[in-house]
């Protein structure tokens, strides 16, 4: 069965965008700050541009692609905006599940699931606690 991300997990990432875009907006105050207004100007609206598009277009498409899957042999997740990548885990291949939560998760009530394997790792983002939980145990059973 084929499910969705929380609605939340978008909310998140646009916060954790904003935090990041607060330090990269003072650099680009102070290298412009020598800059003919022109160039100035057109800095500042080439950075606007960037950070709507990011967060209007990237984010809700990002948010919209990605599912992930429980089935017999294992867990797969699915994503990309224009390039779409599928991974996968077998259920024997899996060594370690954690479920990890930050400040936002737990007022969101959702979390991230975090399947280590011997072929590598994948994270399923923004799903409900319950189902969090209830994948490690089934994922999880040594």
């Amino acid at each position: 069965m084929t499910e969705k991300a929380a609605p939340c997990v978008l909310w998140s990432w646009v916060l954790v965008s904003l935090t990041a875009a607060v330090p990269l907006t003072a650099l680009l105050a102070v290298a412009t700050s020598y800059l003919p207004p022109v160039w100035r100007w057109t800095l500042w609206a080439a950075w606007g541009g960037v950070l709507l598009l990011f967060g209007c277009v990237y984010l809700p498409l990002r948010r919209r692609n990605l599912r992930y899957a429980l089935t017999e042999d294992g867990i797969e997740v699915t994503g990309g905006v224009l390039i779409f990548t599928t991974r996968r885990i077998r259920r024997e291949a899996v060594r370690q599940v954690t479920i990890l939560q930050g400040p936002i998760e737990r007022r969101c009530h959702t979390a991230f699931l975090l399947v280590s394997g011997t072929g590598g790792y994948l994270l399923a983002e923004g799903l409900p606690v319950a189902r969090a939980e209830d994948w490690c145990r089934r994922l999880y059973t040594r």
